[in-house]
């Protein structure tokens, strides 16, 4: 669990960790007047964290009650705003974890595909509405792996869709 400092670099903030921690406190929620400004500064974190890793993202686990007891927390008038960044980095830091995908879905549709890509290939020539796609002018050394590729992108964009729900069963 926690922040990666490394994502935090490609937002353009170096990787000393107590500039990274300004630098992200600065510009999601030093300005916050109202818990809409606050919980609106927290999904563009969220947002542009898994906007700038490729691959990589971030799920954060906690609701909106715990948002809003954190701004709650974090709106006393007897807090500094060191006090405030540390509050707010240390719930960010206890709530984000890295999304794994699941693996037994990616191997299976990479064992399965290229078998796939092939008999679609042989029965493109038999079947009418596939005869019009003309795949038997594509070489097999170029369909195939376009298929499996396209395949196992469609696989990991799936479960990406289901990350939410599996968090939710999670909590």
């Amino acid at each position: 669990m926690g922040l990666a400092l490394t994502v935090l670099g490609k937002l353009g903030i170096p990787s000393v960790d107590s500039l990274t921690t300004d630098k992200v406190y600065d510009n999601f929620f030093k300005d916050a007047k109202n818990y809409s400004a606050f919980h609106t500064g927290f999904i563009q974190l969220c947002s542009e964290f898994n906007t700038i890793m490729p691959g990589k993202h971030y799920i954060l686990n906690a609701r909106i009650d715990d948002i809003k007891k954190l701004y709650d927390e974090w709106a006393k008038k007897d807090k500094t705003d060191e006090q405030k960044k540390e509050l707010v980095v240390n719930f960010l830091k206890d709530n984000i974890e890295e999304y794994k995908p699941s693996s037994a879905a990616m191997i299976a549709t990479g064992l399965v595909a290229p078998g796939a890509a092939v008999a679609l290939k042989k029965s493109a020539q038999k079947v009418p509405q596939l005869k019009l796609l003309r795949l038997d002018l594509v070489p097999n050394a170029v369909f195939v792996p376009t298929a499996t590729l396209l395949s196992l992108i469609a696989v990991r964009m799936l479960d990406l869709r289901k990350a939410p729900a599996k968090l939710a069963k999670k909590t």
